[in-house]
């Protein structure tokens, strides 16, 4: 083969592997979905749940959580609350002890040793079998419990999952942006939970069995690995939309370029301490989801760099010139908008968005490569 259709073969390579990623998976996927449904069944049932909420010096949110957790429409008799503190340095503990007499329970830990651990030590805690996580900044609907529990009705559920509403998307770019990824998501959400088998979580509210959750090491990524691992043991694992809570997005650039990093260097991490689940002859459709809808999505910031080495380099000829002028000039103004906050608008939300995320992903696959260990946990909060 020679250079030129060597060059040519990894940019087509790199070019089709992210068009596959973003593109065709999802059509695949939704098509799959159609005929493959597992048909869960729900009904209206209250039985007696567990709810924990993880917090780190959470002393400007902590208390309109626990109301907003107390005003939701459940038996209250039958609703345990558990907040742990992640050894907060603030007035977290004072405040959530001032909820005492009206049931809400406080496990105060004097480290700061990550959430995944906090939320191992509180479940061990709790005293029901339907666990409840819930973040400390995120405000629910007040029928989120009722929709999320009326999924395990049918036995063969094991998590569900519920779905989070981005609010303040004006505020600027990094904050729409996130919109418009979320709005993507909730599509492969939808299809995956009809299967059976939702690729991971959303943080700020699911639900789990507590007989089917498995306590994970400090620097795995719990809302990740913790729904496959209830796939692993037969039970599946659905998407509830009706169950909706409400979180800020992330308006800081550097913060969301940060927390992109570290989840895919614990995503990694997750992954190679349960390599079965990655495995095609154990599980292939799940393994298939993982590969498409985490792994190679992880990659794509190398795909990008393959595209851009190799069109350079084939640059003479006109439609690479072309492909690669089209590639260097979103990379350019996406990293401007990196820089200058007040450029918004839907259109452009999608590659600043897209270079953000991949060029996070880039270094978090380094880290995970290098050894990096990501297990203190110490929220965003504007």
């Amino acid at each position: 083969m020679s250079h030129s259709r060597y060059l040519s073969a990894v940019f087509w390579f790199c070019f089709l592997l992210t068009g596959y990623v973003y593109f065709l998976y999802p059509i695949i996927l939704t098509r799959l979905s159609r005929f493959a449904a597992r048909n869960y069944t729900k009904s209206r049932i209250t039985p007696p749940i567990s709810i924990i909420i993880s917090a780190y010096n959470e002393e400007r949110s902590i208390a309109r959580k626990i109301e907003n957790t107390l005003s939701l429409d459940y038996p209250p008799e039958l609703v345990e609350i558990i907040v742990g503190s992640d050894g907060s340095r603030d007035r977290t503990e004072e405040i959530v002890k001032s909820y005492r007499e009206r049931g809400v329970r406080l496990l105060a830990f004097p480290e700061n040793r990550g959430k995944t651990v906090v939320q191992n030590d509180c479940v061990r805690e709790a005293s029901h079998e339907i666990i409840v996580f819930m973040d400390a900044a995120s405000m629910c609907e007040r029928g989120a419990l009722r929709k999320l529990v009326s999924n395990f009705a049918d036995s063969r559920v094991g998590a569900v999952a519920g779905r989070v509403v981005f609010t303040r998307l004006e505020k600027n770019l990094t904050a729409e942006s996130q919109g418009v990824y979320w709005s993507y998501e909730q599509i492969l959400k939808k299809a995956e939970g009809s299967l059976g088998s939702l690729v991971g979580v959303d943080g700020p509210l699911y639900a789990i069995r507590k007989n089917l959750y498995t306590s994970l090491d400090s620097d795995m990524m719990s809302d990740f690995i913790s729904p496959l691992l209830v796939i692993r043991n037969g039970h599946g694992v659905v998407y509830e939309p009706e169950a909706v809570t409400y979180e800020d997005p992330t308006a800081r650039t550097g913060d969301e370029f940060n927390t992109r990093r570290r989840i895919v260097t614990r995503g990694f991490t997750s992954l190679a301490r349960y390599p079965e689940l990655i495995n095609p002859a154990r599980m292939p459709l799940l393994a298939w989801q993982i590969f498409s809808h985490k792994i190679l999505r992880w990659m794509v910031g190398f795909y990008y760099l393959g595209m851009l080495i190799s069109s350079l380099l084939l640059a003479t000829r006109r439609f690479f010139l072309l492909a690669f002028g089209s590639l260097f000039a979103i990379l350019c103004l996406s990293i401007y908008a990196l820089r200058v906050q007040d450029v918004a608008g839907r259109w452009y939300a999608i590659p600043y968005y897209f270079v953000l995320v991949n060029l996070a992903s880039v270094l978090g696959v380094i880290d995970y490569l290098r050894g990096r260990k990501v297990i203190s946990w110490k929220p965003v909060r504007q």
